[in-house]
């Protein structure tokens, strides 16, 4: 089973595994398929996050967050941001491809020009722009039509391509072609490199060829608990959803959420309460794990204590809601984030299993491809915050709420789950899980099943309507 945002990515993970491929392979070949054919979050020049569950029970997380190039200060990045968080400056080193080449390495069992030749047909024979993309295309198109090399892919003149039309990449193919003959560090060293690092050199970018050999994914201890007989294995920091997704649930447990009829006044209460004081706690533990010492992993484990969740102040009120200002967090802002991500999930016949989420931050991420490559940068380096543990350093990754999970009950896959949505991903998951383990939901009126957000700042509750 496949699922993903765009139907040519979705057959091509089902055509892989029909061909005796595993998961593993299945989902490396949706990813790329994505970066041609979604390419407003799917790529090859930003990043993501990984679940990987093998039919033994072994799982893993990939972390392959974009990096900050050696070059950038708080100063630059924060100029660059002023300036819109869009162009070459907001680029971070690309993380995609070195992650989709460890998970291959390690669990997948088909050679990775199999894989990526799917990917590389889209790009060279063309795909048709679907509804989707069409209109975020419009949206991000003043930015894009300023960058010659993005306006010749998405654009016929000065206007950007519609629904129904012809992409053809031929560079990306070009690009893929190369990955495919000459492995996955072709992206990191060699020509491609060398066109990266000369379009920075040429354009204000931070981004140098060395930046891109040092660049490595990295394996993570999944972060996982319990909730109400299942076990949750979801993304751990540099992740704020998986922080988000854990401390909400256990709340809410505690609480005995699930004893309150399905959009009661209680039950939506409650989410709320307890999304309040996880989004407030993410960002005292939220960053990359290499660069912050020992201090929030230890909280961490403490956040996710029931005598913590119990006892935080201030209590859980079950008649009146708390004033986001008495929930006590670090200062400063954490940086807002695009909504613009994707996610898809694969298990085979076998029971291996991955969820991944990938994005470029913003849609069509910085609006910018590095001539004569066909690769669309991220514009990643907009997600580091102004001061505290998230703050940019040289090879340091930015957090993001990006948060694929995978639930297991009897030793067996149960779930795979993630969203796009920027800030609101780790409610969204936490609301489908409640929805099916709480309130007897399938799969579809689960997902379809509307949703409330609150962020803990601002102070305010977003309401879908309900289905």
């Amino acid at each position: 089973l496949v699922t993903s945002v765009e139907e040519n990515a979705t057959r091509v993970g089902a055509d892989v595994l029909r061909r005796g491929g595993n998961a593993i392979d299945a989902a490396v070949a949706v990813a790329f398929a994505l970066a041609v054919t979604h390419p407003s979050a799917g790529n090859i020049g930003g990043g993501g996050f990984m679940m990987v569950r093998l039919a033994n029970g072994e799982t893993q997380a990939v972390d392959f967050r974009e990096a900050a190039p050696a070059s950038v200060t708080a100063e630059s990045n924060m100029a660059m941001v002023r300036a819109g968080a869009f162009g070459y400056a907001s680029a971070g080193v690309p993380g995609s491809v070195a992650g989709l080449a460890l998970a291959h390495e390690r669990f997948g069992t088909r050679p990775l020009a199999e894989l990526l030749a799917p990917a590389i047909a889209l790009a060279r024979k063309g795909h048709r722009l679907g509804a989707r993309q069409a209109l975020t295309l419009r949206w991000a198109w003043p930015r894009l039509r300023t960058d010659r090399a993005a306006s010749a892919i998405w654009g016929r003149g000065k206007a950007p391509l519609a629904q129904g039309e012809l992409v053809r990449q031929l560079d990306l193919a070009r690009t893929l072609e190369t990955l495919a003959a000459e492995g996955p560090r072709a992206f990191y060293e060699g020509a491609i490199a060398r066109k990266i690092g000369g379009a920075m050199r040429e354009r204000g970018g931070h981004i140098s060829e060395a930046d891109l050999r040092a660049y490595q994914a990295r394996w993570r201890a999944p972060l996982r608990f319990s909730y109400r007989g299942f076990t949750v294995d979801t993304m751990p920091p540099p992740s704020m959803g998986g922080v988000a997704l854990a401390e909400i649930m256990l709340t809410l447990e505690r609480l005995k959420a699930h004893e309150a009829p399905v959009d009661s006044g209680l039950s939506l209460h409650l989410f709320v309460e307890a999304a309040k004081r996880a989004y407030a706690d993410r960002r005292k533990v939220s960053a990359d794990p290499d660069f912050v010492g020992p201090e929030p992993a230890q909280l961490l484990a403490k956040l996710l204590d029931g005598g913590y969740l119990m006892g935080r102040a201030p209590a859980v009120d079950p008649e009146r809601a708390t004033p986001a200002g008495d929930i006590a967090a670090p200062a400063g802002a954490l940086a807002p984030e695009s909504p613009q991500t994707t996610h898809f999930s694969v298990i085979d016949a076998q029971g291996n299993a991955v969820s991944c989420t990938t994005t470029q931050s913003a849609s069509f991420g910085a609006r910018i491809v590095i001539p004569g490559t066909g690769i669309l940068l991220g514009n990643a380096m907009g997600a580091f915050s102004e001061t505290g543990i998230n703050a940019v350093a040289p090879g340091k990754r930015m957090a993001s709420s990006m948060t694929p999970t995978i639930v297991s009950r009897d030793d067996k896959v149960a779930l795979l789950l993630g969203s796009p949505g920027g800030d609101t991903i780790p409610n969204t998951v936490a609301q489908v899980l409640r929805n099916l383990v709480d309130h007897g939901m399938t799969i579809d009126e689960a997902v379809r099943h509307g949703r409330i957000h609150h962020q803990w700042l601002p102070d305010r509750v977003r309401v879908e309507r309900l289905t």
